[in-house]
């Protein structure tokens, strides 16, 4: 027997219930609360997610879709993309570089050096933390696999 010819398990049933907002308010919370602690219910639960997202744009490709694709295939189009973003990324930490060389030589109070240096370690920790942040939210996403 395969996975599709067998009857769903409680779990799935109260999963394709709380993604289709059919459970009422108490049992909406008691499903929540094991979300919590359930990994794989709140995976079942952004698949139930992601098949509604995928339903709803399962209109054929417009004109405009195709010549991104077009645009994104180009190898011209890429090698910009990525030059770009390898100049940024350099021109980033070379401008921080240089500013923290100038800081250190400067001046400047050893106050409003630590202070400046704890702003940019803030900044820093700020940034990397979204970044951490939406990598593990990713696979909850449902709409990681729409596109335009």
């Amino acid at each position: 027997m395969t996975a599709a010819e067998r009857e769903p398990t409680q779990d799935e049933l109260a999963a394709m219930a709380y993604a289709d907002g059919e459970l009422g308010p108490e049992e909406r919370r008691q499903f929540e609360a094991r979300m919590q602690s359930s990994p794989a219910l709140a995976r079942d639960v952004t698949q139930y997610h992601r098949l509604q997202a995928l339903s709803r744009h399962a209109a054929p490709a417009e004109p405009m879709d195709h010549e991104w694709r077009r645009l994104a295939a180009d190898p011209v189009q890429q090698m910009l993309a990525r030059g770009g973003w390898v100049l940024s990324i350099l021109g980033v930490l070379a401008l921080a570089s240089w500013g923290i060389v100038s800081l250190v030589a400067s001046d400047v109070s050893q106050l409003g050096k630590w202070a400046l240096g704890a702003v940019l370690l803030g900044a820093a920790a700020l940034v990397l933390s979204a970044v951490r942040a939406r990598m593990r939210t990713r696979p909850y996403d449902p709409y990681t696999e729409i596109q335009r």
